[in-house]
């Protein structure tokens, strides 16, 4: 089922393509204070049994297992070569600050670098990009593509499935994928002023995406206050081992 679009990552500084939203709505934010949600309407519902793997990933302090805390995360997978992560981290920060606490939070994954990196030089670039409020965590899975490969496959029009980035998840405690949402949501239609047409970081701006929205607070809100179901409504897949 087609919806609204959203900016996806191309690849090169400043490469963005808009892709259409695909799948059913995720079931989980059906729910009477989020229908005709604009955000909420953005995320879909997830394959069966899709669960953040086990592995390994990197912070200032080392490298350890992931582990999720209790209630509900919002994992937002970024790598630097994609400009709409970059663009969107700074209102993840901004909704982080507002309604992160025990029964929800944020959580920025750095992942799929094309180039090594250092969680000093992701922290950097949080900073820069106005999410320093966030600590760097960097996936230390299979070629530092674990979470990339494993949840970031999407249907597309005509064609495979395949990774694609931003990519945010909504996942419960035990590592279970409840809704899933691809691209940088824009708050209206983005036109390009580049050279050729191209959309420039200033044309995201200038729109603004819909995290920063009423929306988008709305659906964050809700998530704070305990008014998703995630922890024992839907049915239990392969859990996450630490």
């Amino acid at each position: 089922m087609a919806g609204a679009a959203a900016l996806a990552g191309a690849g090169a500084a400043g490469a963005q393509t808009r892709i259409p939203v695909l799948g059913d709505p995720a079931k989980v934010f059906d729910t009477p204070a989020l229908r005709g949600n604009r955000m909420a309407r953005a995320f879909r519902e997830p394959p069966e049994g899709l669960a953040v793997p086990a592995l390994k990933v990197e912070r200032r302090e080392g490298v350890a297992p992931l582990k999720l805390q209790p209630g509900l995360t919002l994992v937002s997978l970024w790598a630097p070569w994609c400009a709409p992560c970059l663009h969107e981290l700074g209102d993840l920060a901004m909704l982080q600050e507002k309604f992160g606490g025990p029964r929800f939070r944020i959580l920025p994954i750095l992942t799929a670098p094309r180039e090594p990196i250092t969680a000093a030089e992701a922290g950097f670039l949080l900073k820069k990009h106005k999410a320093g409020v966030f600590a760097p965590v960097i996936d230390r899975g299979a070629d530092s593509k674990g979470l990339f490969q494993a949840l970031s496959m999407r249907e597309t029009p005509n064609g495979p499935a395949r990774p694609g980035l931003p990519c945010n998840l909504l996942v419960a405690a035990d590592g279970r994928v409840l809704a899933r949402q691809f691209g940088a949501p824009m708050n209206g239609m983005v036109s390009g002023t580049g050279e050729g047409g191209k959309v420039t970081a200033a044309d995201v701006a200038k729109v603004g995406t819909l995290w920063a929205a009423p929306d988008g607070e709305a659906l964050m809100k809700a998530l704070a206050r305990g008014e998703i179901a995630g922890d024992g409504s839907v049915a239990r897949s392969r859990p996450l081992v630490s």
